[in-house]
């Protein structure tokens, strides 16, 4: 099975809400919430991935990335290909600004269909899809508590 490397930004504004992507990923048409990021790409350190993940589904330069906070590992089907997927979680800040499709790639434009700016207590409440499901507990309890002296594991085994 292939494994890939990838990146997740916690990407918070200034009030602290926490962007999120809107994929139509199914085959059913419903819709799943989930934050930017994406594979490694040769070469290329976490950090310089997730600002380029940035970049390329939001149009944001104007990002600052702190601490990784989160790791997990999962297996992952998608589009009919199970993959092993090692992810880094990463906080990162900056101003709110409504995000820009125009760098996605013509993949990423088949799927992604909107954004949205959430508090911890919107993602908690929520009856829509969100990636991973445990997302808004998380997060606000990354808020409440401040970011881990060591990356915390948030597999779900």
């Amino acid at each position: 099975m292939p494994v890939r490397r990838t990146v997740k930004v916690l990407l918070l504004d200034q009030s602290d809400r926490l962007l999120l992507l809107r994929g139509d990923e199914y085959a059913d048409g419903h819709p799943i919430w989930f934050p930017v990021g994406g594979g490694l790409e040769p070469g290329e350190d976490a950090v310089t991935a997730a600002l380029r993940e940035i970049e390329e589904e939001t149009g944001s330069r104007d990002v600052t990335i702190g601490p990784e906070v989160w790791h997990r590992q999962q297996l992952y089907s998608w589009r009919g290909t199970r993959t092993d997927v090692h992810e880094r979680w990463f906080v990162a800040r900056t101003d709110r600004f409504t995000p820009s499709t125009q760098a996605l790639t013509d993949e990423e434009q088949t799927y992604i269909t909107g954004f949205r700016w959430w508090t911890a207590d919107e993602l908690i409440a929520t009856t829509a899809e969100v990636f991973p499901p445990d997302l808004g507990t998380r997060f606000r309890a990354l808020l409440r508590d401040g970011a881990p002296q060591t990356p915390i594991d948030i597999s779900q085994r």
